[in-house]
């Protein structure tokens, strides 16, 4: 099956990982392998793709570099630790998204025996909000998104090493406490949730659950941690919420979709009627949730 084959499941029934059972490691060498083609056609595709969309913008990124599980031997759930390095939004447009990236998959798998060597591989991040009267919010991307417009995803984004320097007060993410970019990894989320949907404040939404991690096929398994969040609000005050935002990632998604938790755990997700307009991502964290939801 395409979901279980690009997924690391991170849950059991009832249990999922908070920030105190995972763990990060940042190291420059953990970056991408390159060679000066691929920089020139990196640069080459970017510039093709600023023609057509000029306000792309080309953010410094977290790539994962590996992933180590290992089981707690009391709770018997998984530890997790995750081996950061650095990237960018240009390197991935322009290694994960181009047709000439299967040359570097077999590249990276003659020389380092490693499919994901010469790739970019940003880390991204979703989450899939429960409310208080059980449904599950969704929403649709919009014609601005370079990935998959009009499709029904998750609210998410990606954690931002910026954010980590500027806190920190530092000029390089090595010398940032790893406890920084560990709380990064899981307050980006809820801050994405609150600038794409207007969730009014971070206080309206629980602390973030670690479900597992998805690996796009359709860019080259690009990395996503995915995340359980509840929310104290409704649906319909969500849905308030969301007509007035004046500002935060107006230009993410158009309109919100609701699906009720009863719906999902009660149908094999295949047989739903939208899952055909689901983003991969979508797809893998709504999988991740029935194990989730478990009993």
């Amino acid at each position: 099956m395409e979901l279980t084959d690009n997924l690391t499941i991170l849950c059991t029934p009832g249990h999922g990982l908070d920030q105190s059972s995972v763990e990060v490691e940042w190291r420059a060498e953990y970056g991408r392998k390159t060679l000066p083609f691929i920089n020139i056609a990196i640069e080459n595709e970017w510039d093709k793709k600023m023609k057509v969309c000029a306000a792309l913008w080309n953010g410094t990124k977290f790539r994962l570099h590996k992933i180590e599980l290992w089981t707690e031997t009391i709770s018997n759930l998984p530890r997790v630790k995750l081996f950061l390095g650095p990237t960018c939004y240009k390197d991935f447009m322009g290694t994960n998204c181009v047709p000439e990236s299967k040359q570097l998959i077999q590249k990276g798998i003659q020389e380092y025996g490693n499919s994901q060597a010469y790739l970019s591989d940003p880390l991204g991040n979703g989450a899939l909000i429960v409310t208080s009267d059980n449904n599950i919010i969704f929403m649709r991307r919009s014609k601005q998104c370079a990935e998959f417009p009009f499709m029904i995803d998750r609210p998410g984004g990606h954690p931002e090493p910026d954010d980590v320097i500027n806190k920190a007060e530092k000029t390089n993410l090595q010398d940032v406490d790893s406890s920084m970019l560990l709380e990064e990894l899981f307050d980006s989320v809820l801050k994405e949730v609150t600038e794409e949907i207007n969730i009014p404040s971070k206080k309206n939404l629980a602390f973030p659950i670690l479900l597992g991690v998805s690996y796009n096929p359709i860019t080259l398994k690009t990395p996503s941690l995915e995340f359980y969040v509840r929310c104290n609000l409704s649906a319909i005050e969500i849905i308030e919420y969301y007509k007035t935002r004046q500002k935060g990632e107006l230009d993410e998604a158009f309109e919100l979709i609701i699906i009720s938790v009863k719906e999902i755990l009660e149908n094999d997700l295949e047989k739903l009627e939208f899952y055909d307009q689901l983003t991969f991502a979508a797809k893998a964290i709504l999988f991740l949730f029935k194990i989730f939801s478990l009993k």
